[in-house]
């Protein structure tokens, strides 16, 4: 069932604003609710968004649209794809953001979340001999307070600010019920050796901490998938330009904003609006000649971000073909 923090009628309504970027309709919240309702499983309404053609649009197209990026690619890629994943806790069925890679693939996966009963769910539910998971909180390697919170998907190194957060719908009721000290462990010290094909980081703030204790792990990342806020909803955290210099510095160059997150200010009125832009997901690619980094950016643009003509122009470098206008193409000499 629903954590008692939220009524069905907020669940929806949130889910409404995260995915689709709008209020929800008065039939489809009616809809969604009643199922939750019947059934008391409030997965499926996610389901069912992350499935429709107003997601797929939003979101960048389906992945049909890419089926030939796709295929080229997988015929390119000579090895097993390997995804880190700090923030591993699952959000439900559908909700990583590399589960196109999982459709057409089988890759290893290494995840990280300091808490542990999250872990453990989700190796429960996704149960897989290359799925390695582990208690560890990611960070530069110092000692920090860690704020767990009712929606403990949102427990973060940073306090919130429960003033500016008193503001909007939904994480105005956020608050937190524990804290405890966590010493960070750095990506650098407990990755073992080889590429990073996707780095995805989702930590409530500390993603700027995560990629300072990361150095020697980006200059070997083809992707960087990030979660950045541009209004901090915790005391003292980094914000998206912030995140950006940082990965421009390693030569990582910024593909796209994703899922943008709005709220709606709390008014007398009662009214709804996503009138206040939040947070987001970036995605940054690491510029490089290598081929084999190629063909990997080439089938994660394809295969997870429904991206066909970066996609094609990547295979066109890793294939050692210099674009020319027009379409035309020739041999680099």
């Amino acid at each position: 069932m629903l954590p008692s923090a939220m009524t069905p009628e907020q669940f929806v309504e949130a889910l409404y604003e995260i995915c689709l970027g709008r209020r929800a309709d008065a039939e489809g919240k009616a809809h969604w609710v009643a199922l939750i309702r019947a059934t008391g499983d409030p997965t499926k309404i996610l389901q069912g968004i992350l499935d429709s053609e107003e997601y797929r649009k939003r979101s960048g197209g389906s992945a049909d649209d890419c089926t030939a990026e796709i295929t080229r690619a997988l015929a390119a890629v000579k090895r097993p794809i390997r995804i880190v994943d700090v923030g591993a806790q699952s959000l439900g069925a559908g909700t990583h953001p590399y589960d196109g890679l999982l459709k057409i693939c089988d890759p290893e996966i290494i995840g990280f979340d300091p808490l542990e009963q999250r872990l453990l769910e989700r190796a429960d539910n996704e149960p897989s001999s290359r799925l390695t998971l582990l208690p560890y909180a990611v960070g530069d390697g110092g000692t920090y307070t860690f704020y767990v919170n009712n929606e403990d998907a949102n427990s973060s190194f940073f306090p919130l600010d429960e003033l500016h957060n008193a503001r909007f719908n939904h994480i105005s009721q956020l608050r937190t019920v524990q804290t405890t000290q966590m010493t960070t462990r750095r990506l650098d010290e407990v990755l073992p050796e080889g590429p990073v094909d996707f780095l995805k980081l989702d930590t409530q703030g500390a993603e700027l901490m995560i990629l300072k204790g990361a150095e020697q792990t980006l200059s070997r990342t083809a992707t960087v998938h990030c979660e950045v806020m541009f209004s901090a909803m915790y005391i003292g955290e980094p914000l998206f330009p912030a995140v950006q210099e940082h990965l421009l510095a390693k030569n990582f160059e910024l593909i796209d904003l994703l899922i943008s997150v709005r709220y709606s200010y709390l008014t007398p009125s009662g009214r709804s609006a996503p009138d206040r832009l939040l947070w987001a997901d970036a995605v940054f690619f690491r510029k490089t000649d290598d081929p084999e980094t190629q063909r990997i950016q080439a089938l994660i643009a394809a295969a997870v971000y429904q991206k066909p003509t970066l996609a094609e122009h990547l295979l066109v470098l890793s294939e050692g073909v210099e674009e020319e206008p027009c379409g035309s193409m020739r041999l680099r000499s």
